[in-house]
C-alpha cells in the first residue's frame, strides 16, 4: 500500500514539472527577441573559444601599449584549459584583471612589458594569463577572485585537492603605484617560494616513481617466485604420474602374464591325459638343463603339444621355474621340433615312438 504523504509529494512534482515546462514555452519568444534586440558582443560567454580569443585580445592590446616588444609571454587560451595545465604541470598560474577604462591601465599594462618582469613570465614554472574584465572570462575571474579594485594581479598554485589557491593578490591602487622593482620582488620571492613547494613535489614524484619501481620488482620477483613453485610442482606432478603409470603398467603387464600362465597350465591339462598303462605306448625321457631327467610314458598317438602340454604342468606343479616358450629336440638323429609346425604332429609322426630322450631347451633363456 502507497502511503498518502508519498503520493502527494509525487504528485507535487508533477506539477511542478508541467508548470517549469509551461514557463519555459511562454518566455522563449521573449529570449529570442531580446537576442534579436541585443545580440551578444565578441567575448560574452564562457566556451573555449570565446575565452581564448578574449586572451589573445590582451595580449594584441599590450603589442599595442609597447610596440617595441615582439613576443610575449601571455597565454592564448581561457583560464578553464590554463587551470588544466597548470595542475597539469604543477605551475602557478598568474592572472592579470586588465581594465581598460582605468586611467592607468597604460602604465601598469606597461610594466608587465619590462625585461626584467618578462624574464619571470618565461619561468617555465609560470602561466600568465591577462584578460579584460569587460568580457565575461575577467568578471568571471573577478568574481572568483574577489576583486574589489583594479587593476588587479594574482598568482594562483596548484593544491592537494586538484584546485588552484591564491599565494599573491595585488590589486588597485597598490599595483599601480608600484615600482617595476617592487613588482619583480613580489613575483620573484612567490616563485622562490614555489620552487621549494616544487622541489618537494619533484621528490615525491621521484620517491613514488622509486616506491612503484621497487614494487614492480618486488611483484616481478615474487611473481617468478611462484612461477617457480608451480613449475616444480608441476614437475612433481608429472613424475608422479609417470611413476603411476610405469606401475600400472608394471601391474597390468604382471597380470597379463599371470593370465597368460593361467590359461596355459588350463590348456595343458586339458591336453595332458593320464599317463597311460596299457596299448601302443611312447617313452620319453627329458633332459632337462639343469641335468635332471624326467621319464614319461604317453600314446603314441599324442601329439608333440602335449610333451610341452606336461612339461608346463610338472613345472607348475612342482613350483619349478616356468618355461613359457619350451624347445624340444633329440641328440640322435639331430633334430629340433618346432611349435608352429611339428605340434600337431603324434609322436609317430615325429619319429620318437617307442622311445625317445628329448632334450628340454628354455628358448627365452
Amino acid at each position: 500500500m502507497v502511503d498518502p504523504i508519498v503520493r502527494n509529494r509525487s504528485s507535487q512534482s508533477s506539477l511542478m514539472n508541467i508548470f517549469n515546462l509551461v514557463i519555459r514555452i511562454l518566455l522563449w519568444p521573449i529570449r529570442y527577441i531580446l537576442r534579436l534586440i541585443f545580440p551578444p558582443l565578441e567575448y560574452d560567454g564562457l566556451s573555449p573559444a570565446v575565452t581564448s580569443k578574449a586572451a589573445e585580445a590582451f595580449s594584441a592590446y599590450l603589442t599595442q601599449v609597447v610596440p617595441t616588444v615582439s613576443q610575449l609571454p601571455w597565454a592564448t587560451m581561457g583560464f578553464a584549459a590554463c587551470k588544466n595545465e597548470a595542475l597539469r604541470s604543477t605551475s602557478l598560474l598568474l592572472v592579470y584583471l586588465h581594465s581598460p577604462l582605468h586611467r592607468d591601465a597604460e602604465k601598469v599594462a606597461a610594466k608587465f612589458c619590462r625585461e626584467e618582469i618578462t624574464a619571470i613570465l618565461v619561468n617555465p614554472h609560470l602561466i600568465p594569463l591577462g584578460v579584460s574584465i569587460h568580457s565575461s572570462q575577467g568578471a568571471q575571474l573577478a568574481q572568483l577572485l574577489n576583486a574589489v579594485s583594479y587593476p588587479m594581479v594574482a598568482i594562483l598554485q596548484p593544491s592537494r585537492r586538484n584546485s588552484l589557491e591564491v599565494v599573491l593578490k595585488i590589486q588597485g591602487p597598490v599595483l599601480v603605484k608600484l615600482s617595476p622593482l617592487a613588482l619583480q620582488g613580489h613575483l620573484q620571492n612567490t616563485l622562490q617560494r614555489y620552487e621549494v613547494v616544487i622541489a618537494e613535489i619533484e621528490a615525491r614524484r621521484i620517491q613514488r616513481e622509486e616506491e612503484n619501481r621497487l614494487r614492480v620488482e618486488q611483484d616481478a620477483e615474487y611473481e617468478a617466485t611462484l612461477e617457480a613453485d608451480r613449475q616444480r610442482q608441476r614437475e612433481q606432478e608429472e613424475k608422479q604420474a609417470q611413476l603411476r603409470r610405469e606401475q600400472e603398467e608394471l601391474e597390468e603387464a604382471a597380470r597379463k602374464e599371470e593370465q597368460a600362465k593361467e590359461n596355459r597350465i588350463d590348456a595343458a591339462r586339458i591336453l595332458l591325459q593320464d599317463e597311460p598303462t596299457e596299448g601302443d605306448i611312447t617313452q620319453i625321457r627329458f633332459v632337462l638343463p639343469s641335468g635332471r631327467k624326467i621319464v614319461r610314458k604317453f600314446k603314441s598317438d599324442d601329439k608333440v603339444k602335449v610333451l610341452r602340454a606336461f612339461l608346463t604342468l610338472h613345472f607348475y606343479e612342482n613350483d619349478m621355474d616356468e618355461m613359457p616358450n619350451i624347445g624340444l629336440s633329440t641328440n640322435y638323429p639331430k633334430k629340433a621340433f618346432n611349435e608352429e609346425t611339428d605340434d600337431d604332429l603324434t609322436l609317430r609322426e615325429a619319429g620318437i615312438s617307442p622311445q625317445a630322450v628329448l632334450m628340454v631347451q628354455d628358448l627365452d633363456a
